[in-house]
This record gives C-alpha cells, sequence and structure tokens, in this order.
C-alpha cells in the first residue's frame, strides 16, 4: 500500500510547491504558509529518495550477486534521513563549504546509525 501513496504524494506536494511559488509569496503565506512549503518539499524529496534508494539496491544487488535484500522500513529510514540534508540547507541561512560539509557528515551519520542499528 505504500508503494502506492509514496509516489502519490511526491507528485501532490510538487504541484503544490509550484502553486505556492507562482501564487503567494512568504509574507502572504505566513509562518504556516513556509512550514506547509518545507514540508511539501520534504514529501517531495522523500518520494524521489525512496526511488533511488531502490535502484541502488538493485545495483549492488546485481554487481554481488547476492540475495541480501533491505527491509522496506530501512529503505524508507534511508530515504527519510538522505531527504532531510536538502532541506537543513534550505534553511541554513548561508550556503558555504563548510555548512555543506556539515550537513553530508549528518547525513552520512544518520545512514551510518540506520546501518547499524535497524
Amino acid at each position: 500500500m505504500r508503494g502506492r501513496i509514496i509516489p502519490i504524494l511526491s507528485i501532490f506536494s510538487l504541484f503544490g510547491i509550484l502553486f505556492m511559488l507562482n501564487y503567494t509569496t512568504p509574507k502572504e503565506a505566513g509562518v504556516l504558509g513556509v512550514l506547509v512549503f518545507f514540508t511539501m518539499i520534504f514529501i517531495a524529496l522523500f518520494g524521489l529518495m525512496v526511488e533511488l534508494v531502490k535502484i541502488f539496491q538493485r545495483i549492488l544487488k546485481d554487481k554481488n550477486g547476492k540475495d541480501k535484500e533491505i527491509s522496506e522500513n530501512k529503505t524508507y529510514m534511508y530515504a527519510t534521513v538522505v531527504a532531510f540534508g536538502p532541506i537543513i540547507l534550505l534553511v541554513a541561512r548561508s550556503v558555504n563549504l563548510l555548512t555543506i560539509a556539515l550537513v553530508a557528515i549528518f547525513v552520512f551519520l544518520g545512514c551510518f546509525l540506520i546501518y547499524k542499528r535497524a
């Protein structure tokens, strides 16, 4: 069931993002509108990252020749951590090399934690 809902929500959130970018300003949208905007960006990136994790899983499965498959929940956890990285970059006021490095370290540590614990 989740396999059908995630792409549909991602497409709806992309349409919502386009609507908000074309018809509202941050001042008109207010605080709640900005929160909804960042949430829709996260949902769109989450759907994209789920598909990318599945593609990498197929590539690594074919390369290694083993049938070690990542569980569906673990795929969603990886996608959540990786999709949150661009949101952090958007929220940061200044994007320089140090900020990008810190976000990359955060994403790496999150994925490492998922690999070891889940």
